[in-house]
């Protein structure tokens, strides 16, 4: 089974903190103690099945989905890495966070959050192999374990830099020839046969986006913290836009789509449709 990166009690934590519940009041309304309900955010009491359906009443989270991950029986395939014709590599930081490279056989490829220094040589050397040559470099939102290498690596390459005008101010540095933003529409961009849009899923932080790209029928997204594999990241920008964003644009995505998170391992937007509590049943 692969890791997941979150666990149970993130879930519910996440959920309790995004609509603003005291441990007080979710402990009350399930009938538990406060001391059983922080003890199980923090991974050291396990809940009942009962138990779990009435926190999952509370936080209007799918009550199957996080009986599964209260048991610990889900795992997510974390691949593939190869989507139609596109290839991903993956490079993980130190933090840790993912950096991808999406390329086609043609030799154009794209690149996906550079979060720190370290991966720099190692994705420029990938962009340039065997006749590929990097096109973009995208950023999923303005968190320094996702941007830290941004201005190193663009400068290093020559390519522009794609980013939602909300989150642009943490790319500061990169030249404003070479920076293109967009707004809450997103946009969609083709480039040398490498074909992606820009679909904003705010809620991590106001400019949140997931690349959605596609080869055929077949497609990848490129989610950084919107979504992470039987869960999601924090709603540091809005708890209801991030359940919207979840909900409404990524479970509405063709089921074969895999997603690839910043953090932990790739997932289908049908097995998160199927085991993400956050997602509707």
């Amino acid at each position: 089974m692969n890791a997941l990166e979150d666990e149970f009690g993130d879930v519910i934590r996440k959920a309790r903190s995004g609509l603003g519940l005291e441990v007080a009041s979710v402990a009350a309304a399930c009938g538990l103690t406060e001391r059983d309900v922080k003890s199980m955010e923090v991974y050291t009491r396990r809940p009942s099945d009962h138990e779990v359906d009435r926190l999952a009443s509370t936080l209007d989270l799918r009550a199957s989905a996080l009986r599964a991950l209260a048991s610990e029986t889900i795992s997510a395939p974390d691949g593939p890495w190869q989507v139609g014709d596109l290839t991903v590599h993956r490079e993980t930081t130190h933090y840790p966070s993912h950096c991808y490279l999406i390329g086609l056989p043609g030799g154009a490829c794209a690149i996906v959050d550079p979060g720190d220094n370290d991966v720099v040589d190692a994705i420029a050397s990938a962009a340039r192999q065997s006749g590929t040559h990097p096109v973009a470099i995208l950023v999923t939102h303005g968190h320094h374990d996702h941007t830290g290498g941004v201005v190193a690596l663009q400068k290093e390459l020559g390519v522009p830099v794609h980013i939602h005008e909300a989150d642009a101010a943490s790319v500061e540095g990169v030249p404003a020839t070479a920076l293109q933003t967009f707004d809450d529409e997103g946009i969609h961009v083709a480039i040398e046969g490498l074909s992606w849009r820009a679909l904003p899923t705010p809620g991590h932080t106001a400019g949140s986006t997931t690349f959605v790209f596609t080869s055929g029928s077949a497609g990848a997204g490129f989610c950084g913290d919107t979504l992470f594999a039987g869960s999601a990241g924090s709603a540091r920008a809005g708890y209801d836009r991030h359940l919207e964003s979840l909900r409404k644009r990524l479970a509405t995505l063709p089921p074969q789509t895999v997603l690839y998170p910043g953090h932990g391992p790739a997932t289908t937007v049908g097995d998160e449709c199927a085991h993400n509590p956050f997602f509707p049943a």
